[in-house]
């Protein structure tokens, strides 16, 4: 549940940051262009503005849907653990290695669980709950990946609209 608070505190303030550059951006793009320009400006720009507000977005209500399963995903792994020995050394060392990385980031701390969802294999089957939950952690960095490239893609486009709006 640490990694979910992080994730979610890390996808909210790079949704407010991504709707800040990608919602100015796409403004400054529609006032600096005309014509026909501004036709594919709003149909590229807002193509990639919408990926990258939807990536966060999308990061958010994943790591809500753990938070809210939180007393199945318990049951869940409490029933992995009793039936597998392999099993529980593997939940018990992804356990300790994230507390004893706490001061790492959040993308560091889902490879943990991406290694985790990668042994447990066919036996995520009867675990919807749980194979929700290491989807929504496991996909995080991917999410936030996109989230930031395309910020860094409107943030330098809307340079480049500034000065053609100032000359």
């Amino acid at each position: 549940m640490t990694l979910v608070r992080r994730g979610l505190a890390l996808a909210g303030g790079l949704l407010m940051v991504t709707l800040l550059i990608c919602g100015g951006g796409f403004l400054l793009g529609y006032a600096a262009l005309s014509d026909g320009i501004q036709t594919v400006w709003i149909m590229i720009g807002g193509f990639f503005a919408v990926l990258g507000i939807g990536a966060s977005a999308l990061a958010i209500v994943r790591l809500l849907s753990v938070r809210t399963r939180e007393e199945q995903l318990v049951d869940e792994i409490t029933a992995l653990i009793a039936n597998d020995p392999q099993t529980e050394r593997t939940v018990i060392e992804t356990i300790e290695v994230n507390d004893a990385s706490q001061d790492q980031g959040v993308v560091v701390m889902s490879r943990e669980f991406s290694t985790m969802q990668q042994s447990f294999g066919g036996q995520l089957d009867n675990s919807p709950a749980l194979r929700t939950s290491l989807s929504a952690v496991t996909s995080l960095p991917f999410l936030v990946f996109i989230t930031m490239f395309v910020s860094m893609f409107f943030a330098g486009l809307s340079a480049i609209f500034a000065l053609a709006l100032l000359l």
